[in-house]
């Protein structure tokens, strides 16, 4: 249990590293929950992860870097499924960022108020009416996960 839980403060830590760094389209964007990538990671390189990278810090880069690094003594399962975990991740993070400016008419339009709290701001588009919320910001706002 101890393990998941490094996990799900891993991908915590990978989302904001990706969040500087992502270059993908979000127009490309398959989502993936943070909680299914984290389940992911959990189930195919937890062992794996305690094998090789005992000890190490669990930001992002480090615990990436670890099982690339050890790639040849991690499983044929982790070594399949890491990179499928850290893409979708990536374009979670991406596609979150991607809201923002999607959304930018109907933030000052409708969630004039919410200005500068992001929370509030994706709280307030989410109880819009569908009609006031274009395609666009519609479908930012279902790529991120937040419908």
């Amino acid at each position: 249990m101890l393990r998941v839980s490094s996990l799900v403060l891993f991908v915590a830590v990978v989302a904001a590293s990706h969040a500087v760094s992502s270059a993908i389209s979000p127009a490309l964007a398959e989502t993936m929950s943070f909680e299914n990538a984290s389940a992911i990671l959990a189930e195919s390189c937890g062992k794996d992860i305690d094998a090789n990278c005992l000890g190490l810090s669990l930001d992002a880069p480090r615990l990436k870097e670890c099982l690339v690094r050890n790639l040849d003594s991690v499983s044929p399962q982790c070594r399949a499924d890491y990179a499928r975990a850290f893409e979708a991740i990536g374009k979670r993070v991406t596609a979150h960022a991607a809201v923002g400016k999607a959304c930018e008419r109907e933030k000052q339009k409708i969630c004039a108020d919410t200005q500068g709290k992001p929370g509030e701001t994706i709280a307030c588009l989410l109880k819009a009416p569908t009609r006031g919320v274009s395609a666009g910001c519609s479908k930012a706002l279902n790529e991120a996960g937040y419908r």
